[in-house]
């Protein structure tokens, strides 16, 4: 039985699905909790007005709320006022509602939230980042920092309409002029490391051509077709602007600038020196002229006084302006281009505030305290962790988009015959399933709390079938032996399996970083049972990796880059051997993505799997690539290459009572960039 707090998992995430309809008709995906002052008739024939979103319950009115601190600084003329600071009332973003289309309460300002340490390089940008769509748990997405987008009949132009008056954090003007500089002096000269971005290539060589048409109107422009999903749905594409007023002197002509010909920008003479010298001026110190690139148009959210369109910019405050300070603390832009459904400008907190911890478990102790107002937390802490704060805190849960818990998986293109003839049966699969009893290994593992499932898409999730996560998850180690010896096995005298030449079979399972430790005990006295000789060996990750791409392993538990994920529109390499990325199919990637100069090349079902990748990737119709996609799910189904034994754990997360406008049954992944679902903007502290 399930702890009661945990919730039924009812989204439907299944992003694909629910935007077919508008990319086939050649159309704007549009939301239910899309935000209005986007226009309402279109500008070209095929772009979607918005008539889905609801209407608003009443008009903004012309005057706009602040916080009390900024409208102190507007009385001391440090400020201008609210209407000066955000963009004309037709080209406001109004928050109604949450990312599962819940309307949010009108909240109040003040107060600080609280949070456990930032973490990594994307850290500070979790909860604060604004990228160009935005996405709700159903899938369906609307522009964000853009006011509307819209595209040509053959889709080779798109058009990105921006917000009028829309300003940076240092209050200077935000327009096409920070797109163009983005394109053609940081991205296509790969300042910022990141050139990489699939969704502005245009072929193998070429790139879009971006033109202003004015201050507030740019158009891409590709040779071939560039569909929603290669484009404005592509998960990497998140922004595409930069302060060309902040960064045009830390940029220097390194005999790429700028990078193709262009109406806009003529090569500088800025040398690699004195960009250093220039940022330093700005108190940014990198120690080359690549690093200060990642630092200041890439990661920028972590360089104090870079300005932003974030919801919250790093302080400059000595001592709070590194994501690695004991405190580091980002602050309530000011200039802020959102507001609620009152017309009060956004966010509603001061800040927040990141605090260092030293050890693990400190943040829930902290949290427990009261000096952290939200944190993760692990599934064996929810249950105490409630029961001893009770309406003082609240669990949030994050669906999770993986394919079950606890996967192994076997390398289908080893060297050694044995072995490779072996797991090609998919009797071998299936008795590695049934052997293993999921209720005892839920409840030691998880206390009860994750169920018994496959390897295949979770509830709520494009493609979910419950026959397929059911399937091979009966426990019965007598089936299992049977199976074991119809694959040619033999027992031997020491109560193990061999080959059928008398070869010992011993599957020794790859692990990572120690992230199996306390699992692989529990799957080992269940494989060893039914005859399985089995051992663990722990590497480094790097060094894991290494040996996955020298095709020298048997099997994993754990993968690195594990099978599955919430659609090929997310991520395609996880679904089918493209690429030398997932475990699940080694050494049949490989010969994909080099031309078949190297690898194994893929036979029977795996190359089906190509086949139907290539359909897909060529097929501008989204209803007809989804179709496509559940082919290739049901080719997964019947193989199961990998097996998984529970349901996929989501991420979980207890929030302070006093915090309002916390949605719950978010999801976690990056298409969704993780924390940002939540809107920090518009969470608010109960006075």
């Amino acid at each position: 039985m399930k702890r009661p707090f945990k919730k039924v998992l009812t989204l439907i995430v299944a992003l694909t699905m629910v935007v077919s309809c508008f990319a086939a008709c050649g159309k704007q995906p549009t939301a239910t909790n899309a935000p209005s002052g986007a226009p309402t008739s279109p500008a070209n024939p095929t772009k979607a007005p918005d008539d889905s979103t609801p209407a608003p319950t009443e008009p903004l009115k012309d005057t706009f709320g602040e916080s009390p601190e900024l409208a102190k600084l507007v009385a001391d003329g440090k400020l201008p006022k609210v209407e000066d600071r955000i963009p004309v009332k037709d080209d406001l973003f109004v928050e109604r509602n949450d990312a599962t289309g819940k309307a949010l309460e009108i909240g109040a300002y003040g107060g600080i939230i609280n949070l456990g340490p930032a973490g990594g390089s994307w850290g500070l940008s979790r909860p604060t980042l604004e990228s160009i769509i935005r996405y709700n748990t159903d899938g369906t997405y609307y522009p964000n920092v853009i006011k509307s987008f819209e595209y040509n009949n053959d889709y080779t132009v798109w058009t990105f309409h921006l917000r009028e008056g829309m300003k940076w954090s240092d209050g200077e003007d935000f327009n096409a002029d920070d797109i163009t500089f983005w394109y053609y002096c940081v991205h296509l000269t790969n300042f910022d490391g990141k050139k990489s971005w699939t969704a502005l290539h245009d072929g193998d060589e070429d790139f879009a051509v971006l033109k202003k048409v004015d201050n507030y109107t740019v158009t891409w422009t590709f040779k071939n077709p560039k569909y929603p999903a290669d484009f404005i749905e592509n998960g990497d594409f998140k922004w595409c602007w930069a302060p060309e007023h902040y960064l045009a002197d830390m940029i220097p002509n390194a005999g790429s600038y700028p990078a193709v010909e262009n109406e806009y920008y003529k090569a500088n003479t800025i040398t690699d020196e004195q960009a250093l010298a220039n940022a330093k001026a700005k108190n940014i110190d990198s120690g080359t002229v690549k690093d200060l690139g990642k630092a200041i148009s890439y990661n920028s959210w972590n360089v104090a006084g870079i300005p932003q369109l974030n919801s919250f910019v790093l302080s400059t405050q000595e001592g709070n302006n590194n994501k690695d300070a004991d405190l580091c603390i980002m602050e309530r832009n000011k200039y802020f281009w959102k507001v609620d459904a009152k017309g009060n400008q956004l966010p509603y907190v001061e800040a927040l505030h990141f605090h260092k911890t030293s050890a693990d478990g400190q943040d829930l102790l902290m949290f427990r305290s009261g000096e952290i107002d939200i944190v993760e937390i692990g599934m064996q802490d929810i249950a105490s962790t409630l029961a001893d704060l009770g309406s003082a805190a609240y669990l949030r849960t994050f669906a999770s988009t993986s394919w079950g818990s606890n996967q192994i998986t076997f390398n289908y293109t080893t060297t050694d015959s044995n072995y490779a003839k072996l797991f090609a049966n998919k009797d071998f699969r299936q008795a590695m399933s049934i052997c293993v009893d999921r209720k005892q290994v839920s409840e030691l593992l998880t206390d009860g709390f994750l169920e018994a499932y496959q390897c295949a898409p979770s509830e709520g999730n494009f493609g979910f079938d419950a026959e397929w996560g059911a399937k091979w998850t009966n426990y019965d180690v007598a089936e299992a032996k049977k199976l074991f010896e119809a694959c040619g096995l033999k027992m031997g005298s020491d109560g193990f399996y061999t080959f059928a030449d008398g070869t010992p079979l011993m599957l020794t399972f790859l692990t990572y970083d120690g992230t199996q430790d306390t699992s692989y005990p529990v799957f080992e006295q269940y494989f060893k049972a039914a005859g399985i000789n089995c051992a663990m060996k722990n590497l480094e990750v790097g060094a894991f990796d290494t040996q996955i791409d020298n095709n020298d392993w048997i099997a994993v538990m754990g993968p690195h880059t594990s099978i599955g994920g919430l659609s090929l529109k997310s991520r395609v390499a996880p679904f089918v051997p493209i690429a030398q990325a997932a475990e699940w199919y080694g050494e049949y990637g490989t010969y994909y993505q080099t031309n078949g100069e190297q690898g194994v090349k893929p036979e029977g079902d795996m190359a089906k799997l190509v086949e139907l990748y290539e359909q897909w990737n060529s097929t501008p119709d989204t209803a007809k690539r989804d179709e496509i996609a559940l082919k290739i799910y049901e080719i997964h189904k019947e193989n199961l290459w990998s097996i998984a034994y529970l349901e996929a754990a989501g991420t979980y997360a207890v929030v302070n009572s006093v915090i309002k406008n916390y949605a719950d049954n978010l999801v976690s992944d990056d298409l969704y960039q993780y924390a940002n679902i939540v809107h920090y903007e518009v969470l608010y502290k109960a006075q």
